[in-house]
């Protein structure tokens, strides 16, 4: 299958405002981008964003946002005495309006996450997003391209994100799919990357690989890209502080790639193979997900005990340091 960049196929790179809303509903970007919720007690709780970066539904996100989803586990006692662990998670896909209002295959809507992945000492997770079946077929998702080398300081970048949602679950149609009514606000937001941390900036409140910059990131937007000149993500909204009157300029942080690619995940790699645990990197190595150039900067270091890690090259750590 032919992976493409969505970057290269929407106009994100030219948006030229500091923080603007996305005016089209439905717009492409929405079909990789999405909203991040829970029901929790029959409730709506946005929680952040996430996008893909495989066509089978892999995405990317900030790990700070699976955990608040991990929150809401539910548990399910069963007529026969069995108990059942019952997570809510969704992602809102939004669809183009090409498909049409009535259309009975539109698969827009929520899209249940099965599975998460992630390593409790960065910011980056995964998640398994299902694909609906269309005409007998599982949708694939449009993706974006990793940049996993390190940005550089003065470097344009780009966020997108939702920010501002509210929702009220309806109940169940008679699919027995879950219904909302939702209203959320968008947001591309743009700056420069101010500062880089190959490694990590602080020992408590950003342990890991991140870097700083000046564009203005919301709470909802966290765990959406940060797309670099060259329209791949450089790294993934993290957190954010607001200007103050000495110093206008925000001050948000985006984690750095590299590191996520270590993460093991559970996947097939072709149709009826049995799941293996594998790392992010592997799925770059095999095809599965795309990056640019400086995957070159990467490389899986092997353990004495076997383990598997993956590092970055000293000497770009080196040309990088703070």
């Amino acid at each position: 299958m032919e992976l493409r960049n969505i970057a290269s196929s929407v106009d994100v790179l030219k948006i030229s405002d500091s923080f603007s809303p996305l005016t089209e509903f439905g717009h492409r970007i929405q079909q990789s981008v999405m909203t991040l919720i829970t029901l929790v007690d029959g409730q709506v709780n946005p929680i952040g964003t996430g996008f893909t970066i495989a066509p089978d539904g892999l995405m990317m996100t900030a790990v700070h946002v699976i955990q608040e989803a991990l929150k809401g586990v539910a548990i399910k006692r069963n007529g026969d005495g069995t108990v059942e662990h019952v997570l809510e998670f969704y992602a809102l896909y939004i669809t183009s309006k090409t498909h049409g209002e009535n259309n009975e295959h539109t698969p827009g809507g929520l899209l249940p996450i099965q599975r998460v992945w992630y390593s409790p000492e960065l910011d980056i997770g995964f998640c398994a997003v299902t694909s609906p079946i269309i005409d007998g077929e599982a949708l694939k998702y449009p993706i974006f391209k990793l940049s996993p080398g390190l940005p550089k300081v003065g470097e344009n970048i780009l966020g997108f994100g939702y920010h501002s949602m509210k929702g009220t679950n309806v109940g169940k149609g008679k699919d027995g799919k879950v219904m909302i009514e939702y209203s959320q606000d968008t947001a591309f937001t743009r700056g420069n990357i101010v500062e880089v941390f190959p490694i990590k900036r602080d020992h408590a409140m950003l342990p890991f690989p991140c870097f700083h910059t000046n564009a203005r990131f919301e709470p909802g937007m966290r765990g959406g890209p940060v797309i670099n000149e060259r329209g791949n993500v450089c790294g993934v909204i993290c957190s954010s502080f607001p200007s103050v009157e000495d110093n206008p300029e925000y001050i948000s942080y985006g984690s750095l790639i590299w590191p996520a690619l270590g993460t093991s995940i559970e996947a097939a790699i072709s149709q009826g193979a049995l799941p293996e645990m594998l790392l992010v990197y592997d799925l770059i190595e095999r095809g599965f997900v795309l990056t640019d150039e400086t995957i070159s900067n990467v490389k899986v270091d092997l353990k004495p005990n076997g383990e598997r890690t993956v590092s970055l090259l000293s000497s770009v750590i080196t040309t990088h340091s703070t």
